[in-house]
Order: structure tokens, then C-alpha cells, then sequence
């Protein structure tokens, strides 16, 4: 049985062993089997060592070889793993990877062009080091070069750099292919088809988020919330409203304040229920239901952290464009003059070239004080 063909049966017996429970937090991949040959993880969860006795025929874990290491203080350490011998290839795909979550947080701190310097210096890397890699671990870099090129695709997309974007997702596929990564695959699929949605293919969008879902079993909680958010905006681009508003009912049963202990940065680590909500209120304005989404938007707003600029600057803007649908120019304004300084700040060209748009459909109001604000503070931002 390959490593692949276990983890697959690791995750069909937690279903079976656990029915009616969700445990996608305990499924498994091809990598946390070799880690656990290696012996990296040294005392794997119950449900998982549960599901390795059903799945290998033993009664105990002992018969696994398995055991529960001591730490001084009495206390386990659950899925402990060893640390990187320094100098050892471990441990350069571990800073990769620790250099990779610091790099999420560039982009939250000093926005996407900063974030994709970085990302850019450390895929030029890991191209050179993939030819030298040992073949045993070659697989984890190749997962670590499709996570920064989705990276990358995700950052040029924030800079409105459409072209360059559709480019790094299609390396990320590749790179994920090449191992058979559902997750990845997944996750650069999802992005392609946000991708189309923000250029203006929304059938091209749906196509791809509902690709992205075909691995839907597999992912963890998160992700699968921001599939369906995604999955949901799509549709209500292509007049499908009504099934938007479902999946974004389903969305929550996923969400990221659901399923607590993930770092920051991790894939869909974001998609809280209050990010849910925020694209209910974008749906219901594509549905032409203007004063609910602002109702949905209004309550959704203080639940975005401040950190994550992009997210409230996309907030307000939605929220903007609601008033604007509401027949409401001054308060529309108003709040898209409260997004300008937070999109500038974000560095989201993406989000400010939105105002824009929003700014040309106002222009016709500009006997209102609060729309003549936006318009002449918009054009010193461009």
C-alpha cells in the first residue's frame, strides 16, 4: 500500500469509526504518513490512531509501534515532532516554511507588493534547490513551491495584475499535480476561480469553484467554508441567487471561528463567519436586495479584524456599492471615502481600482459634499 493509498484509507475509516461527526481536523495526507515512517510523529491523535488500527488489523497501538513520549512534567506531547537536525534538508524546508507564514503577515502589514518581493526571492530558491532536493523529500518542497506560488497569484491579484496571476496559479496546479496534493490542488483552484470572478467570466468562476469542491471531503474545516463562500458568489454573479444564499448557509457549519487552533495564515484561516456574512451581503446586492445587504454588511463589519485591511476595505466597499444600489449617493460616498485610506494603506490596487469604478458611477451627484469629498480625495490616489 503506497503512502497515498493508506492515508486515503486512514480517512475513509475515520468516517466510518466516527459517523454523524465531523473529523476533517483529523484526516491525513501522503506527507503525515511518511512523517509518521520517519518517526516525526511520535503519538498521533486517538481518532487517528483508532482509524491506523482499523486500517493495518492491530488491536493496540503497541502494535503499531507506537508510544506516548513523557515530558519532564508528567504531561504527553501529541503529534510531537522531532526537531530539524541544523543544516539537515529538514530544516531548510522548515524555514521555507516558517519564512512563508512570516511573508503572509508582510502582506497584512505592509501590503502585497512588499509580500511579493519576498515571495518572488524565495520561489527563485526553491527553483534551484528542487534540483538538488533528495528524492524522498522532494515531494514536501514541491508542496512548499505550489504553496508560494499560489502565494504569489493571490498577491498579483491584490495589485490587479490579472495576467500575472492566472500564470502563478496554473505553476501552483502543476507543482501540486506532480504530487497528487488535493489540498493544493484544491486551494489554486479556488484562487483561479476567484481569478475569473474578478475579471468578469463569472461562468468561467463557477466552473472552477465547483472543480475546487470535487476534494471537498479531504480539506480541512476552513477551506471548506471559503469554497462554498466562493462557490456562492459565483453563482450569484450568474443570477443563481437563490443557491448562493444556500451554500452560504452551509458555509458556516466550517467556519474558521468554528474550528479554533490554526495559526494565522493558514489556507482559509480567514473565513470567519463574520467573512461569510460579508459575501452574503455582496450576494444579496448582485440580487438586487440593496437594503438587506446592508443591513447583513452593517452587522458584518465590526467582526473583521483590523489586521486584515483588504478584507474591511472589500467590506466597506461592498457595502458602498449597496447604498449606491439603495439610491443612497451621499452615504454610499461616505463609505467609500472611509475604504480609500484603509485600501491605500492595504496597498490593494485591486480595491481602489473598484472605488474608481464606484467613483465614475457617482459622478453624477457631485452637488452632494460627501461625494464631492470621495471624488477629489479619489483622484489624488490615483
Amino acid at each position: 500500500m503506497s503512502r497515498s493509498e493508506l492515508a486515503d484509507a486512514v480517512n475513509a475509516a475515520l468516517d466510518r469509526i466516527y459517523g454523524g461527526r465531523d473529523v476533517t481536523a483529523h484526516y491525513v495526507d501522503f506527507r503525515w504518513v511518511g512523517k509518521l515512517e520517519r518517526g516525526e510523529h511520535r503519538w498521533p491523535s486517538e481518532a487517528r490512531r483508532a482509524a491506523l488500527r482499523h486500517v493495518l488489523g492491530a488491536v493496540t497501538d503497541s502494535d503499531l509501534d507506537l508510544y506516548s513520549p513523557r515530558r519532564t512534567d508528567g504531561k504527553y506531547a501529541a503529534d510531537e515532532a522531532a526537531a530539524p537536525r541544523p543544516g539537515s534538508w529538514d530544516e531548510t524546508i522548515h524555514m521555507l516554511r516558517e519564512q512563508w507564514h512570516l511573508l503572509v503577515q508582510n502582506d497584512k502589514m505592509f501590503g502585497p507588493e512588499y509580500a511579493l518581493m519576498g515571495v518572488a526571492r524565495q520561489l527563485t530558491a526553491i527553483d534551484g534547490l528542487l534540483r538538488e532536493v533528495p528524492e524522498a523529500l522532494r515531494p514536501s518542497l514541491v508542496r512548499l513551491a505550489a504553496q508560494y506560488a499560489e502565494s504569489a497569484a493571490w498577491l498579483n491579484q491584490s495589485l490587479n495584475a490579472h495576467s500575472a496571476g492566472h500564470d502563478w496559479t496554473r505553476q501552483a496546479l502543476a507543482w501540486a499535480a506532480q504530487i497528487g496534493d488535493s489540498t493544493m490542488t484544491a486551494w489554486a483552484t479556488y484562487r483561479s476561480s476567484q481569478q475569473w470572478l474578478t475579471s468578469g467570466y463569472p461562468a468561467q468562476a463557477v466552473e472552477q469553484a465547483e472543480a475546487a469542491l470535487l476534494y471537498d471531503q479531504k480539506l480541512p474545516g476552513p477551506m471548506r467554508a471559503a469554497l462554498r463562500v466562493q462557490h456562492a458568489h459565483a453563482l450569484a454573479a450568474t443570477g443563481e441567487h437563490h443557491a448562493a444564499l444556500r451554500l452560504l448557509d452551509d458555509a458556516h457549519r466550517w467556519a474558521a471561528d468554528r474550528h479554533p487552533g490554526k495559526p494565522e495564515g493558514e489556507h482559509a484561516s480567514y473565513c470567519t463567519s463574520g467573512y461569510i456574512e460579508v459575501h452574503r451581503g455582496a450576494c444579496l446586492r448582485l440580487a438586487q436586495r440593496p437594503e438587506e445587504a446592508i443591513t447583513v454588511l452593517d452587522e458584518a463589519l465590526p467582526t473583521i479584524p483590523s489586521r486584515h485591511r483588504q478584507d474591511f476595505a472589500s467590506a466597506l466597499l461592498n457595502k458602498a456599492a449597496a447604498h449606491a444600489a439603495a439610491s443612497q449617493p451621499d452615504v454610499a460616498a461616505a463609505t467609500a471615502h472611509q475604504a480609500l485610506p484603509i485600501a491605500r494603506r492595504a496597498g490593494s490596487r485591486h480595491i481602489l481600482h473598484q472605488l474608481t469604478r464606484l467613483g465614475a458611477v457617482m459622478s453624477g451627484y457631485q452637488q452632494l459634499p460627501d461625494v464631492r469629498a470621495f471624488l477629489d480625495d479619489l483622484k489624488e490616489a490615483n
